[in-house]
């Protein structure tokens, strides 16, 4: 039904689309895409080794790029925007989020055509090697014949929970090693591989907590120390020091925002689709707060492209009725 519901949206999105995109002005504006893993094909994203989140491909990625340098985008990191965008320009943030090794092939795309992409660290992951929980729990569900949509109703319901408390029911169910990568594909970056990845010069690296933390199931002093455990290691590892934070599961608050400036922070960006308006001031609230949208591997890529430039957009309406009304006493 979810699914069903979601294409829905979208067609209707595309016919919404296709009548206000000649009318909309693409200057002063910044869109930024998020991906996860980056997968070979769609057979290999359904492979059960991991939860297939959006899906993408290499192809993808290839098609959104040449998509936006045809219609004359810009393609920037973290230190342009800090250093100040132009109000007239048009422009593109690519960004990866978990630090999953695979995210290695977008290299050869990015060099080709000479666009920068920006990758948030789970730094905990990294040091330690550790699975990420939600492909535990997908492919456990798959070993035990669970549908897709009773999967995604446990994810939903782990998200509750802080990570250690996740981590520790895993084990508990599944046992000690439950949390060790099965192979290449779902692992995270080792320290020396992403030391290396992030020394290239279209790659920049951001923090995503220490432990994947959903900062809003935390206490502040709590998330707190999730992002500074994450600066510190990043550090350590990659002799970088972050900028800018993506909140994982896009969870945020005026109260964790202000614990990510206090940290030395001056972007974050969640999962709340939307085009920004450039430029942006550093640690200003809009700043803070970065509207991204997911590419979904299902989705034709270029009719996502067109929505993602159009001022109005069907799916982006529906959410921020739902926004206001969740607000509602």
């Amino acid at each position: 039904m979810l699914a069903r519901t979601k294409r829905l949206v979208f067609s209707a999105d595309q016919i919404v689309v296709s009548g206000t995109l000649p009318l909309t002005s693409e200057k002063g504006v910044l869109l930024s895409f998020l991906f996860h893993s980056l997968f070979e094909s769609p057979s290999e994203a359904r492979s059960g080794v991991m939860d297939p989140q959006q899906g993408t491909t290499v192809p993808m990625l290839r098609r959104l790029i040449e998509h936006f340098q045809k219609q004359r985008y810009e393609f920037i990191g973290p230190a342009d925007i800090l250093k100040g965008l132009r109000a007239d320009g048009r422009y593109v943030l690519l960004t990866f989020d978990d630090g999953y090794g695979n995210n290695v092939r977008a290299l050869p795309v990015l060099e080709a055509a000479g666009v920068p992409a920006t990758l948030f660290i789970s730094s905990g992951h990294v040091k330690k090697g550790k699975a990420f929980w939600w492909d535990v729990v997908y492919r456990q569900g798959k070993r035990r014949g669970q549908s897709e949509n009773a999967i995604c109703r446990i994810v939903a319901g782990y998200k509750r929970f802080t990570a250690a408390e996740i981590e520790t029911r895993l084990q508990s169910q599944y046992g000690a090693a439950v949390l060790q990568p099965v192979g290449d594909l779902d692992r995270p970056f080792t320290p020396a591989e992403l030391r290396d990845f992030v020394a290239h010069r279209l790659i920049s690296v951001g923090n995503h907590t220490r432990d994947h933390a959903i900062l809003t199931n935390y206490s502040v002093a709590e998330a707190r120390e999730q992002i500074e455990g994450a600066q510190a290691d990043i550090r350590e590892m990659t002799g970088k020091t972050p900028e800018m934070i993506a909140y994982p599961n896009g969870n945020e608050s005026a109260a964790i925002v202000r614990a990510a400036v206090s940290c030395g922070l001056r972007l974050g960006i969640g999962i709340r689709p939307g085009r920004n308006r450039a430029p942006l001031h550093p640690s200003s609230n809009a700043a803070m707060s970065i509207k991204r949208f997911i590419i979904w591997g299902d989705w034709g890529i270029e009719a996502q492209c067109r929505t993602s430039r159009s001022a109005v957009s069907f799916d982006r309406l529906l959410r921020a009725a739902k926004a206001r009304s969740s607000r509602s006493p």
